[in-house]
């Protein structure tokens, strides 16, 4: 069972437009970073090397990007809860522009704010604006609480955990 917005919102802080960003069936995340990867990354059974980022600037407020991958950070902080699992879909605008954003599950107990990858397809690039509404949020309920909540690597991700 999925959760409608205005349940979904107890969950995420900091947004910027509660009227514009309460969707139906999630909620809308913004974009407040964007990356583009400077090396190579690594993925073993255990071993991991995430590459390194440069964060790229806006112009007037905007990035315009090229084709390419891109590391981007959300602005919310979000906090999934025990009882429910987190899928993060791009917004069927940036899909119609030649670019989309691909996203792993959210587990539940995680918290922070997150990160995924845009891609952009379009060969002439596309402009995307600071704080713009780029993915959408969905909760789902499981049927029962997990064996156990996610505390691994990206757990308090780009906040102070320590002040929540």
């Amino acid at each position: 069972m999925a959760l409608p917005g205005i349940l979904v919102k107890q969950y995420i802080e900091d947004l910027i437009n509660e009227e514009k960003q309460v969707q139906p069936a999630g909620i809308d995340l913004t974009i407040m970073r964007v990356c583009m990867l400077e090396e190579a990354g690594e993925l073993g059974f255990v071993h991991r090397k995430i590459p390194k980022g440069k964060e790229l600037k806006t112009t007037n407020g905007y990035w315009e990007l090229p084709p390419g991958a891109y590391r981007i950070t959300y602005r919310e902080i979000v906090k999934i809860p025990e009882d429910a699992v987190g899928i993060c879909l791009p917004r069927s605008s940036l899909i119609r522009m030649g670019a989309t954003i691909f996203s792993a599950v959210w587990d539940p107990g995680y918290i922070g704010r997150g990160e995924g990858l845009l891609v952009v397809f379009n060969p002439y690039g596309i402009k995307l604006e600071k704080n713009a509404r780029i993915a959408q949020l969905i909760l789902i309920k499981l049927t029962q609480k997990p064996h156990t909540i996610y505390r691994g690597t990206y757990y308090g991700e780009n906040i102070n955990i320590n002040k929540l």
